[in-house]
């Protein structure tokens, strides 16, 4: 499981400056490397252009989830939820769910019919849940952010940045039930009255990576969006970054950069 003192206890102060002699080479338009414990920005590309988020998005949808629900309330599935496009893990209209494995679903295979059928459990519809988003955002402190759906899905007048998911990431990882959630590999999620089970995998390919640090966090694409990805970065009990990517090529390559460079800071 994991460690319980890596929830929110970076105590380093960083300064930005420490990356001045350091060379960063990445794909991404746009990237911020943020202090978890201080907001402090350590490095940024373009973080304040406003892009598309494709399913990062989900990781507020998991905030308003866990803050306005409980893992083990049933999630009715509608016929709305069930009509989402890919990625979706395929739940069908009336099958029921735990809130625990929706999230399972919504976070780890990026299940965007997973993402309707929680909003729809929280709000009753999903624009009503859009809108505690929006408001649960501001009150972060997002001033370039507007979402239009629970899951990420293109939608005009969609937007966020890299600092402002950082600041929503950086309220995410309060709550360890999204960090223990977001270590998991490979899962099952179980339909509470027949039993049927649907097989999950985490799009995280880091988690498989041999690596001395642990970065969780949520992936995202869509053609306009290109490669995104909001996560969390743990080095050892005391020093932990939050990790944002918007519209990136090589997405992997540019992870491994920036956590990289992240280390020398500690």
């Amino acid at each position: 499981m994991f460690r319980k003192s890596l929830v929110f206890i970076s105590i380093i102060f960083l300064s930005a400056n420490l990356f001045a002699k350091e060379v960063i080479h990445i794909t991404a338009y746009s990237a911020v490397l943020m202090n978890t414990w201080n907001k402090k920005v350590i490095y940024s590309k373009n973080p304040h252009v406003k892009l598309a988020p494709a399913s990062t998005t989900k990781i507020m949808t998991a905030l308003v989830v866990l803050k306005k629900s409980e893992l083990n309330k049933n999630v009715n599935v509608s016929r709305c939820a069930t009509r989402m496009p890919p990625s979706k893990v395929d739940i069908k209209k009336g099958e029921i769910y735990s809130t625990e494995d929706m999230l399972k679903a919504a976070l780890l295979n990026s299940g965007n019919d997973a993402s309707v059928a929680l909003a729809e459990s929280v709000a009753g519809t999903e624009k009503d849940f859009v809108k505690m988003m929006n408001d649960m955002a501001r009150k972060i402190g997002c001033r370039n952010t507007n979402f239009k759906t629970s899951n990420g899905l293109p939608a005009k007048g969609q937007y966020s940045t890299t600092y402002d998911l950082a600041l929503i990431m950086r309220e995410a990882v309060k709550d360890k039930r999204l960090l223990d959630i977001l270590q998991i590999k490979e899962t099952e999620i179980i339909e509470l009255t027949s039993g049927r089970r649907i097989k999950l995998k985490n799009h995280n390919k880091s988690l498989w990576k041999n690596a001395s640090y642990l970065m969780l966090g949520k992936t995202g694409y869509t053609i306009r969006a290109k490669q995104c990805f909001v996560g969390y970065i743990s080095y050892d009990k005391r020093h932990n970054l939050i990790v944002v990517i918007l519209k990136g090529k090589k997405l992997w390559p540019d992870l491994k950069e920036l956590a990289e460079k992240g280390r020398k800071l500690f």
